[in-house]
């Protein structure tokens, strides 16, 4: 073996896949750090405005009401099971469901140190003692059989490589009767958002006040949404999107879906990156511009000119009724088996 190489490289041979969970690792690291020290940079998601204006009342009903809590509400999960979150971060959607009463314990995994440290910070400023932190390779997952009342996967999912073998390990770890919730990014891969999408957001940009365009990293107007090529995320972060396209269509074929709530983002969540900071929800000139932004993205989704790039779903085990309804489905499409 050379110097300086680990076991398993052979002749000091990188291992690409060790390289890209290091990278991913340190990107979500780094990210979850910096978000814990205050509001720049921050996506649409984070914008209280956005959230009570679009994205709540999309997914609960009521525009003052968590999404997860939402769901949880109306699916009717007691709030005494044991959870496991795949890919927590900083915990700052588990920090709040505890807050919130939602679970009785729970277990919160991430693949990154600073991430788990981060959390654990965070749980104990809060006074949130429910949830256990731990580190966890989501390509190399293994999880106990039939542990959880709830699995949740929150912005993780869309970073994960080996997907089938997540989510039939995730439906294995669930109890009879659990549920697994996610709220996902399940758009283009690695961001490659097409040219119609992106013609969009340069457009509605251009009929904007320049106050509420200014980019938080150059101090510039922004004029557009930079598409980066596949080398550039291959670079930063090979775990961005990796197979974000493929989400959904694996979901409905490993699970059975209870709740589906697509909710957008294709056109809010590339015009706000780096400029969201700027909308006020207590200015009233920049909650009706926002409102007529949210009603041309709905507008383009509804009409099938562009499909949805986030969504929130639960999904349970299937049992065998479900498996014989998907079976003759697949064998009579309209409805009437062969003879």
């Amino acid at each position: 073996m050379t110097p300086g190489a680990s076991p398993g490289e052979p002749d000091g041979q990188a291992d690409p896949a060790a390289d890209a969970v290091a990278a991913a690792a340190k990107m979500w690291g780094d990210t979850a750090v910096a978000r814990s020290g205050g509001p720049a940079h921050r996506g649409w998601l984070d914008s209280p405005l956005v959230l009570r204006e679009c994205v709540q009342p999309r997914l609960s009903g009521n525009v003052d009401e968590n999404w997860l809590a939402g769901l949880v509400r109306r699916l009717g999960i007691p709030p005494s099971g044991h959870w496991l979150s795949l890919g927590c971060g900083g915990a700052g959607t588990e920090i709040g469901a505890a807050r919130r009463g939602l679970f009785g314990s729970m277990l919160a995994l991430d693949l990154a140190e600073p991430a788990i440290a981060e959390a654990r910070r965070a749980a104990a400023a809060r006074g949130v003692d429910r949830i256990e932190f731990g580190l966890v390779d989501f390509n190399r997952l293994e999880l106990a059989p039939a542990a959880f009342d709830v699995v949740l996967m929150c912005m993780s999912l869309h970073h994960v490589a080996a997907l089938e073998k997540v989510l039939r390990a995730v439906r294995a770890a669930l109890k009879p009767g659990g549920y697994f919730l996610i709220n996902e990014f399940v758009g283009p891969r690695q961001f490659q958002f097409p040219d119609r999408q992106l013609a969009v957001v340069r457009e509605l940009l251009d009929a904007l006040p320049e106050r509420l365009r200014i980019d938080s990293t150059t101090g510039r107007v922004k004029a557009e949404y930079v598409r980066q090529s596949v080398a550039h995320w291959n670079r930063w972060d090979p775990s961005e999107a990796v197979r974000s396209d493929e989400i959904v269509p694996l979901l409905r074929r490993t699970f059975d879906v209870a709740v589906e709530l697509p909710y957008g983002g294709t056109v809010l969540n590339l015009l706000l990156e780096h400029v969201v900071q700027n909308w006020d929800l207590r200015e009233p000139r920049d909650v009706e511009l926002f409102r007529l932004l949210a009603r041309a993205e709905d507008l383009l989704l509804r009409t099938g000119v562009l499909a949805n790039d986030f969504t929130v779903m639960a999904m349970r085990r299937p049992t065998w009724r479900s498996r014989l309804r998907a079976w003759r489905q697949r064998r009579a499409p309209h409805g009437r088996l062969p003879l």
